[in-house]
């Protein structure tokens, strides 16, 4: 099982941060094209379209806003993404009045790719959606 790890120092309000990250309806990111949900809750499912058009499937698995901890895995192995058994979970904490740190970090079996590239790649989704959500916060 290989672990990919991103721990990212934000200077905004950690409720602010988890308000966005955490909210499993809203991903920001130049390689998904759209976004639907099916369901709400723990237990829903949103299906990712890519860029490509290729689709991925990701279901909550736990949400809770008083930790400010959301977990979620991929569904199936039929996705374009080079993991197997993924499951992530990010955790944001406040470490002042305006500023948090972001853990991110996902367990999966790599697939088709070597370990080292898998989590590589892992790390860059993480790292970028934690940018996307700080300049959505500044605008």
């Amino acid at each position: 099982m290989a672990t990919a790890r991103v721990s990212e120092s934000v200077d905004k309000n950690a409720d602010e941060v988890f308000a966005l990250l955490g909210n499993f309806g809203v991903v920001k990111s130049d390689l998904i094209k759209d976004l639907k949900m099916h369901g709400s809750g723990i237990g829903c499912v949103r299906e990712l379209t890519l860029a490509d058009g290729a689709k991925l499937m990701e279901r909550m698995e736990n949400h809770d806003t008083n930790t400010r901890t959301l977990t979620y895995s991929i569904q199936g192995d039929d996705h374009p993404l080079p993991f197997k058994a993924y499951v992530a979970t990010l955790v944001v904490t406040p470490t002042g009045p305006k500023q948090c740190r972001v853990d991110w970090f996902g367990n999966f079996e790599p697939k088709g790719v070597p370990e080292a590239d898998a989590i590589k790649l892992a790390q860059g989704i993480y790292t970028g959606a934690i940018k996307a959500t700080v300049k959505m916060l500044a605008s």
